[in-house]
């Protein structure tokens, strides 16, 4: 069955959207595609009949939803869901589906376990030494990630990688998961939030940016992270205070930091961050774990999610599961939409 899927794209995510058009145009549903967030909103006859919506980056509250009687799903390409009400979603009896595919997780947790042991060996102190023919430094600046107590803000399946990942490198974790959606493997200890910062050698942020976590990590929690901690970010930049750590790396009370994330992405040319130098705070633009697989792999998936709402059935990947039974009663397979 065909259907009418509009794209609000005004980040020019080409990247993401050209192969899903092309791909959708293919298989013969009819695809609006929107460069503003104000063309989407003033297409009032595109509103009334669209099945589903693809928005990255943009505002996608309960009255936007409201407009849009025969909406199915509002997808996202990726996995992240920024911006996206999920409980208005949920209360209108919309799915809300992302791009959470295998690849995308297992690339971030590489990519995170690289900027890890990158802080811990401080490669970029090594390359420094050579490219300016310094003395060896004494003390010796590396560490082992062997013995340390790792500490995972969030324990999605992101997180669930990094400790596969680590097995066998005789390592500590702890993580402070508010909610758990399957039990913590055997090895790993469910702290509060507060003990985490205090304890771990490694500070990893791997939880999604919404009400409960935007501004979570502020000043006054960041200054409770353990002297000489290292601490990395590649969930979302809003979720920590970026002046609050500008100074514990300044201050010397962290080793290092390494973000691939931002409170404006990219930072800006006076970010304070920028001001920090490379071997105390690395700094990727929300590039770090997008391999060449994660970008083969994403618009298949958004293609066969909309194959499948439009037959009836959940995309792939759907963050409101609670949904599911009052969706398939109005889009599931024998009933009729109404």
């Amino acid at each position: 069955m065909s259907g009418q899927v509009l794209i609000v794209d005004p980040a020019r995510n080409d990247i993401l959207y050209n192969p899903v058009q092309t791909g959708l145009l293919e298989r013969g549903h009819k695809v609006m595609r929107y460069p503003s967030f104000d063309q989407f909103l003033s297409d009032r006859r595109a509103l009334e009949t669209a099945d589903i919506l693809f928005a990255l980056g943009v505002s996608i509250k309960r009255d936007v939803m409201a407009q849009m009687p025969r909406l199915r799903a509002v997808m996202s390409p990726v996995t992240g869901t920024d911006g996206i009400d999920e409980a208005a979603a949920t209360d209108l009896g919309i799915i809300v589906g992302n791009g959470q595919i295998p690849e995308n997780s297992e690339s971030m947790a590489e990519a995170t376990v690289m900027l890890m042991l990158a802080c811990l060996y401080d490669l970029h102190g090594s390359e420094e030494v050579l490219r300016k023919d310094q003395p060896h430094p004494m003390p010796v600046r590396a560490q082992m990630a062997k013995g340390k107590l790792f500490g995972l803000i969030g324990f999605g399946q992101i997180a669930r990688a990094i400790v596969r990942r680590l097995e066998g490198w005789n390592v500590r974790i702890q993580t402070y998961a508010p909610r758990l959606r399957s039990p913590l493997p055997a090895h790993v200890e469910r702290v509060e939030l507060e003990h985490l910062l205090r304890t771990s050698d490694v500070v990893s942020v791997l939880c999604p940016l919404n009400d409960e976590t935007r501004g979570m990590l502020n000043a006054e929690r960041l200054a409770m992270l353990k002297p000489g901690a290292i601490f990395v970010n590649t969930a979302r930049g809003k979720i920590a205070d970026e002046a609050a750590l500008y100074e514990l790396v300044r201050k010397k009370h962290v080793r290092r930091i390494a973000s691939d994330v931002f409170d404006i992405e990219p930072p800006p040319p006076g970010s304070i961050l920028r001001q920090l130098p490379n071997r105390d705070a690395i700094l990727t633009p929300h590039l770090v774990g997008h391999t060449a697989e994660v970008i083969d792999a994403l618009p298949k998936a958004s293609l066969d999610s909309v194959e499948r709402i439009m037959a009836g059935e959940p995309p792939l990947y759907v963050r409101n599961p609670e949904v599911l039974p009052r969706w398939n009663q109005r889009w599931g397979p024998g009933h009729a939409a109404t």
